[in-house]
């Protein structure tokens, strides 16, 4: 048994382990015991004083651009993660932080809803892996069609759920349906049912904030633009989140929104945990305006870009 270890022995196996990064698998075979008696021998040697872990956070926030934040925007949560030396270094700690957020909430989750792009890719793969059978991620837009990508939306939906060893719901249905009849009959149909049902019960989503230049680039919204966005001026777009369009004030448009398929506004706003994560500077404009809908709650951000922010919140005032 574990209790029966003395003390060397308890640090051999924990050496092999925190030391030499031998896998559980490995030091099982070199011992003779099984991988449930290593980790439990790790967890005596952890308990017994014989291991002391210290974890140094490398991380550095600037909590009053936090509290500004939160303020301004009435944010539940504002991370403002301090700059760092390089755009690389300041992009791969946004996208590492925003993971184990999400993560550390996700533990009290069943449902969690996430949308595409490089962004969401990113943190998914930041994520660790665990096992929750338990949890579901739901795609909570149609499909973009951007299929030249390994960000298409069901991809996105089936790594974040393999990481976790999860259940993925997909929606099979393109982002826009333009033919309103069509849309509305598409939305009654039981397998899409299903995923409305999901949206009722999120308890977390995680997205990041597009331009309309994103959509621009799409092979098939792109050409579809000025029927989507039929009656709008899209010189007013100030970006896209969740696949709808609003403007610097926060004004959603509705006639772009009613063309969309996917959770609703109102399901949306009663999920309690709204993730944006943003690490490009060139998005500051898109992202005052995606604040000011009120569909944010928790934002993941650096010092740059909130600096930019506030300057842009000035501006727009």
């Amino acid at each position: 048994m574990v209790e029966s270890y003395d003390n060397s022995q308890l640090a051999d196996i924990a050496r092999d382990y925190y030391l030499s990064k031998l896998p559980i698998t490995q030091i099982s075979q070199k011992y003779n015991l099984s991988r449930y008696l290593i980790a439990k021998a790790l967890e005596e040697a952890e308990a017994s004083g014989v291991v002391h872990i210290s974890i140094k956070s490398s991380v550095k926030r600037n909590n009053q651009l936090e509290t500004n934040l939160r303020n301004l925007f009435g944010l539940k949560e504002a991370f403002v993660l301090k700059d760092r030396d390089t755009t690389s270094h300041d992009n791969e700690q946004i996208v590492d932080f925003a993971a184990h957020q999400i993560q550390n909430y996700s533990k009290a989750a069943n449902e969690i809803g996430l949308t595409w792009g490089t962004t969401v890719l990113d943190t998914i793969v930041h994520f660790d892996e665990i096992k929750r059978p338990d949890l579901s991620f739901v795609q909570l837009a149609g499909m973009s069609l951007r299929t030249d990508t390994p960000h298409a939306n069901y991809s996105l939906i089936q790594r974040a759920a393999e990481k976790f060893e999860a259940k993925s719901y997909v929606l099979p249905i393109p982002l826009y349906i333009l033919n309103q009849t069509a849309h509305d009959l598409m939305e009654k149909e039981p397998a899409i049912e299903e995923l409305h049902k999901k949206y009722q019960h999120l308890d977390l989503v995680f997205t990041g904030v597009g331009t309309l230049a994103s959509m621009e680039s799409n092979r098939v919204w792109g050409k579809l633009q000025d029927q989507i966005f039929s009656g709008v001026d899209q010189n007013k777009v100030a970006g896209m989140i969740f696949g709808r369009a609003y403007d610097i004030n926060g004004q959603i448009f509705e006639s772009v929104e009613a063309k969309l398929s996917g959770i609703k506004r109102e399901d949306l706003l009663n999920t309690p945990i709204r993730f944006a994560i943003v690490k490009n500077k060139f998005k500051t404009h898109s992202l005052l305006g995606a604040l000011r809908t009120h569909l944010i709650t928790h934002l993941v951000i650096n010092e740059a870009i909130a600096n930019k922010l506030l300057q842009e919140a000035e501006k727009f005032n």
